[in-house]
């Protein structure tokens, strides 16, 4: 997008942002118009400086002089932030260009820039451009590898594919004609999970050379990198592989270390930040059917928990009593979208698990409301296919439950 040096418009263009901004003001006292008239007045108070400090700049040190860099963004983001997007495109797309030729063509500070860019884009609707620029922003980061900010771009990338996969598991794709290759659209929205994990390791490798300091958001991204794992594994037709599944292998290492980015534990705090590492490393096991791993994790964290005087409270958090944990935590809640809302129906559920998290006699004694007995199916299925946190501390688990159809909750019944 950005303009080379022989294309001078920067008169014109300083000319035409004022008067656009001065027509938008331009409204007859007491019109329709009249609350945006005042907001775009508000607007040329803020920019009608700074337009007038481009100006004497550029008649002092010219086009190019890097005093202008500061300038155009601060006038960009007055545009953004009062939904002149269009006007705003120009103006950052201008300080873009003068920051590549005072600071060099890959110079990691231009990543706010684009990313402002980006923003506008999506505004006005223009989702190709913006994919473009998304594009231009990885390339800057994958060149600026060693920078720590460049873990932040690759994320938020690795999120949006993960979304998009999300998608596709959840809906599909959607109707389309094609032609040639009638398998490529297919292809190419599963291929987003494997795209989401070579994002979410080069934020890990930005960040490797620190881990100490990173250890928070090193976990962070540990945790969502085997998060891509589950999601190709629940897509699958039979999700236990066996004692060598290579999804269960790669995800217990990012697990594993994000039980090392936690520490040894030598204090209470400490030692709620071990327990929880290992707690999601215990889910991991169960989910992938290695049941006796798993239990022994679980009584490692509990034991750790106690013998460092944890409180009760804190202990409850991670194995409570008297609702279950639905496995994956990190997952949406099991009828995520089923709540009706402003409605006083619920259904009551009874059901156990077992000593491996497996749920077993699952009974509705009661429903109320409209669609509850439709939920109550949905319930059954979910908790019937489901799997469990189970207790340290005991072999199995009674549950009575109450699931309002107002929020979605389950919540203990006596």
């Amino acid at each position: 997008m950005a303009r080379g040096p022989g294309q001078d418009w920067s008169k014109a263009w300083l000319a035409a942002a004022a008067c656009a901004v001065a027509g938008a003001a331009a409204a007859a006292p007491g019109s329709a118009e009249d609350d945006a008239a005042a907001s775009a007045d508000d607007l040329l108070k803020i920019t009608d400086p700074l337009l007038k400090s481009i100006a004497e700049e550029e008649a002092q040190n010219g086009p190019y002089s890097a005093n202008l860099i500061e300038l155009l963004t601060s006038l960009g983001l007055a545009y953004q932030e009062n939904g002149e997007d269009v006007l705003a495109l120009g103006v950052l797309d201008r300080a873009l260009y003068l920051k590549r030729v005072n600071e060099g063509l890959f110079g990691m500070d231009q990543a706010a820039l684009l990313q402002r860019l980006i923003d506008s884009e999506i505004a006005i609707g223009r989702v190709d451009s913006a994919e473009d620029l998304r594009g231009k922003l990885l390339d800057l980061a994958r060149r600026n590898r060693g920078d720590e900010r460049s873990a932040t771009i690759f994320r938020a990338a690795a999120e949006r594919e993960v979304d998009r996969y999300e998608i596709y598991l959840r809906e599909g794709l959607p109707p389309q004609f094609t032609m040639g290759d009638p398998g490529a659209a297919e292809r190419a929205a599963t291929g987003g999970v494997w795209r989401a994990r070579r994002l979410y390791n080069e934020a890990i490798w930005a960040l490797a050379a620190n881990p100490r300091e990173n250890r928070a958001e090193l976990a962070e991204l540990e945790e969502e990198l085997a998060r891509t794992y589950y999601l190709e594994a629940s897509n699958r037709n039979h999700w236990y592989q066996g004692v060598d599944d290579p999804l269960y292998g790669l995800g217990l290492v990012s697990y594993q270390r994000r039980v090392d980015y936690a520490g040894v534990a030598s204090s209470a705090g400490e030692a709620v930040d071990y327990a929880r590492a290992l707690v999601e490393l215990a889910d991991w096991s169960l989910l992938f059917s290695r049941n006796g791993t798993a239990v022994k994790r679980y009584a490692e964290a509990y034991e750790l928990l106690v013998s460092h005087r944890v409180a009760a409270a804190s202990i409850e958090e991670f194995f409570p009593s008297a609702t279950p944990v639905f496995l994956p935590s990190f997952a949406p809640p099991p009828l995520d979208g089923a709540a009706v809302a402003g409605s006083t129906g619920y259904v009551d559920v009874d059901f156990e698990i077992g000593k491996y998290g497996q749920p077993r006699k699952v009974d509705v004694v009661a429903v109320a409301g409209e669609r509850a007995e439709a939920i109550s199916k949905q319930i059954v299925s979910a908790i019937g296919n489901g799997r469990f946190r189970p207790s340290p501390v005991e072999d199995g688990a009674e549950y009575r439950l109450r699931y309002s159809l107002a929020d979605g909750s389950f919540t203990p019944r006596p």
